[in-house]
């Protein structure tokens, strides 16, 4: 049963870890290289979104989409349930869905 807990993935990152990731992600050696972060729109919740989405595939999937509120939030959903995203707390989860629905939405100004 201990092995089982030793080698399970996590289902959640933990803060120091984001906090360390979020810092990798932001660097000028990520911004130079990485077409798709550079095309995002700038705001609260950018370096977050792209940290957990492009985990699993490019930017450009997500950046193409026009989903409402509610439609990011399926999304992420469905994300973790068919297709092993780590479940995200409730501040981050509403971090991501800010940004998208903010900027990724059928009527955001592009």
């Amino acid at each position: 049963m201990f092995l089982n807990r030793l080698f399970m993935p996590a289902r959640h990152f933990s803060l120091p870890l984001i906090v360390l990731l979020i810092g990798l992600v932001t660097s000028p050696v990520l911004a130079e290289d990485d077409p798709d972060y550079l095309t995002m729109i700038d705001g609260d919740g950018k370096d977050f979104a792209y940290l957990v989405c492009s985990d699993c595939h490019a930017m450009q999937h997500v950046l193409q989409k026009r989903y409402s509120r509610r439609g990011w939030r399926d999304a992420i959903t469905r994300m973790t349930l068919a297709f092993g995203m780590a479940e995200l707390e409730a501040d981050e989860r509403a971090l991501i869905l800010d940004y998208l629905s903010r900027y990724y939405s059928p009527g955001s100004a592009r």
